[in-house]
């Protein structure tokens, strides 16, 4: 396969308790934002915060940007906006913060959280993918054809798929 050249970034958007260790091995490795998920439910502004700090950056190498939340955060979020709200609206948020990284330049990104990926590949109007190599059991490398962002290689998880170096496992198959 021929590779794509460009920054890469994560975005994990899933409370499940294999992500966060993810989340947490990955900051050995790259610079991570956590998101607070009360600021993305009250407007941009959280936004356009995670993609002034990653295009500050890119320019060294992968980011990570996360709203994963502790089950105790996610909870308290849901009892004050309800659940399917809360949900959306973090989706939502994160799948704008991805189009705004394929804006920067981003050519390569890793996205975790079954919900999460879907809203990413609807707002970068994806039509369909080519299967590449395994990174993980159940997730492999995709290639999008058809996207009017040119080319662009992904990693799609749910939450509970992937080893503790996921991130680093999914960007050395993207590479």
């Amino acid at each position: 396969d021929r590779p794509v050249e460009g920054p890469a970034a994560c975005l994990a958007g899933s409370c499940s308790r294999a992500t966060l260790t993810q989340i947490a091995r990955a900051e050995e490795t790259m610079p991570v934002l956590r998101l607070d998920p009360e600021r993305l439910m009250s407007g941009v502004a959280e936004t356009h915060r995670a993609l002034a700090w990653a295009a500050a950056c890119l320019a060294d190498g992968p980011v990570l940007i996360a709203s994963s939340g502790s089950p105790e955060v996610v909870s308290a979020l849901q009892a004050r906006h309800g659940r399917d709200a809360a949900g959306q609206a973090i989706e939502q948020s994160l799948a704008t913060i991805a189009e705004g990284l394929v804006e920067l330049g981003v050519r390569r990104l890793v996205v975790a959280g079954g919900e999460t990926s879907g809203a990413v590949v609807d707002q970068l109007a994806i039509p369909a993918f080519e299967l590449g190599p395994e990174i993980a059991a159940g997730v492999p490398a995709l290639r999008a054809l058809g996207s009017p962002h040119g080319e662009l290689l992904l990693a799609l998880k749910s939450g509970n798929f992937g080893g503790d170096r996921f991130f680093a496992d999914a960007l050395a198959v993207l590479a």
